[in-house]
């Protein structure tokens, strides 16, 4: 194109940033501006939102300047795309500061901070700046319901969650699905079980995040047989699950040593085409493990290309847990060659191996290790060393 204005360049820019590709976004960006092309509200959008998503925070800072040099601050879509930029690069105190000096505000930017705190774990914060916009009398939606619900997803805040409730069900919101599912995930992981399990009857509508919030619930809450079943009941519902679902069921067949579901469940994310994703096999190892079948965890690590660190942790420490130490020691002995800096329960499994074979002379260099990782003063390391035997 021999002339290229303000509408081509954001054609690009948008498009690659709504396709993810943000390195591309932040490419494109400086040669506009080369090109000799101001920059508009749609242009900061994408740039501020490939920033968010490379946590590029001195290349925002700078469109942020530039932003306000070229006169765009005063767009309410341009400040609603920077605050939610500084709240997922968790730069709070500079979110907050641009959210109060912003002349307008929406349903947009109240939700952008109140999920900003949220995501930081600032539940006094967040809540505090909803009981502020319901003083103002700002429109209260979806978005607004879901990002507090997730502020209060911590045990000590579940009266706080019954709140929100209540006033959803006043402003009749129940039955936005997006809100039914916040509220079940937030009673789930406030260890409220019975609550989140009597909306989740009661809900007209339900789909995959839904059944994975209930059952990924009563798995990380010492209820796993009743995990199995929900997932037996959403299976004759005939609801695609989610790989996050699937998750939720194997580390449910994890903790009750359920091989054969396990299995079965190895076989639906076959069917499903999900198995290749490395948290999917991160559960899939960790199930087999605990089920007792190593040698079908060491199937499933040698099919990765490059295990993370967890990965390896998981896979000596299932050796270890199914009493072959020697795989374990030879395991961790791979991880050495191949450079990899091990984590402290990588070093707390290797240690128990030593013990467990009598290898003090072993243990002793794996506990020098330790010291030289900085790992030496971590609770389970302390308690491998605790116990090992002469």
């Amino acid at each position: 194109m021999e002339n290229r204005d303000v509408v081509s360049w954001n054609c690009l820019i948008t498009g690659h940033a709504q396709q993810g590709c943000s390195v591309s976004v932040l490419q494109l960006f400086p040669r506009m501006i080369a090109d000799g092309v101001l920059p508009n509200p749609f242009t900061f959008a994408g740039v501020f939102t490939a920033v968010a998503h490379l946590s590029e925070e001195q290349r925002g800072k700078e469109a942020h300047s530039l932003a306000i040099k070229t006169g765009n601050m005063s767009d309410v879509f341009v400040g609603s795309s920077l605050l939610n930029m500084y709240c997922k690069l968790g730069l709070l105190p500079e979110a907050r500061q641009l959210f109060d000096r912003m002349p307008e505000r929406n349903s947009v930017t109240w939700a952008a901070m109140i999920s900003g705190y949220a995501t930081e774990r600032c539940e006094r914060e967040a809540l505090e700046l909803f009981e502020l916009m319901r003083k103002k009398e700002a429109i209260v939606n979806e978005f607004i319901f879901t990002s507090v619900l997730s502020a209060f997803a911590l045990p000590s805040f579940v009266n706080h969650g019954k709140l929100i409730h209540a006033l959803v069900i006043k402003t009749g919101y129940l039955s936005f699905l997006a809100v039914g599912n916040a509220l079940v995930t937030m009673y789930a992981k406030c260890e409220s079980l019975d609550d989140s399990l009597q909306l989740f009857e009661l809900l007209s509508e339900k789909n995959s995040i839904t059944w994975s919030a209930i059952i990924t619930g009563h798995a990380q809450n010492d209820q796993s047989e009743r995990a199995l079943g929900l997932f037996s009941t959403m299976h004759g519902a005939r609801v695609k699950p989610s790989e996050y679902t699937l998750v939720g069921v194997l580390n449910a067949c994890s903790n009750v040593m359920a091989h054969r579901e396990g299995k079965q469940v190895h076989d639906y994310l076959l069917k499903l085409g999900y198995a290749s994703q490395i948290f999917i096999r991160s559960a899939l190892i960790d199930m087999y493990a605990k089920c007792g079948s190593v040698d079908d965890a060491q199937k499933e690590f040698d099919l990765l290309k490059e295990p993370d660190i967890v990965l390896w942790s998981s896979m000596i420490g299932g050796y270890v847990q199914n009493g072959q130490n020697e795989e374990a020691l030879a395991l961790y002995g791979r991880m050495e060659v191949e450079q990899l800096l091990p984590n402290e329960l990588t070093m707390a499994s290797v240690l128990r191996a030593c013990s467990n074979l009598a290898a003090l002379e072993q243990g002793k260099q794996v506990h020098a290790r330790t010291i030289k990782y900085g790992l030496g003063l971590e609770i389970p390391i302390g308690s491998a060393l605790a116990n090992m035997k002469p």
